[in-house]
């Protein structure tokens, strides 16, 4: 999987250099976690559908937390004072807390259901 992810990586990386930025950064985003969607159409495909939602989870977790804190620490650094849009950040902030729910009700609701009364 990992020669995969850098030989997408870099294709995207040649058609963005001779597109715009727009188009660069939606190739990015489209293919950016093609890696993950083999992986999980193979482990459904097989039956594994813990495999397929713990990548999903780590893909969520890492994409929002990690990305988003590392920019926070790198803008951080380089700036004394950081200046948001602000909305994008509520934009984001809505799909992080949609996320959240999308994982926490139904985990909650399973867990619940096995509770004999």
């Amino acid at each position: 999987i990992l020669p995969l992810a850098k030989l997408l990586g870099d294709a995207t990386e040649q058609v963005a250099l001779h597109t715009n930025e727009t188009i660069g950064g939606l190739l990015n985003a489209t293919f950016g976690n093609a890696t993950e969607l083999i992986v999980s159409l193979f482990a459904l495909a097989k039956g594994l559908l813990d495999v397929v939602q713990v990548s999903l989870l780590g893909s969520i977790i890492s994409n929002t937390l990690l990305v988003l804190g590392c920019s926070c620490i790198a803008g951080g650094i380089t700036r004394p004072v950081q200046k948001f849009n602000p909305t994008a950040a509520s934009a984001n902030t809505t799909l992080l807390l949609m996320s959240i729910l999308g994982m926490s009700i139904p985990a909650t609701l399973a867990a619940l259901s096995e509770i004999e009364p």
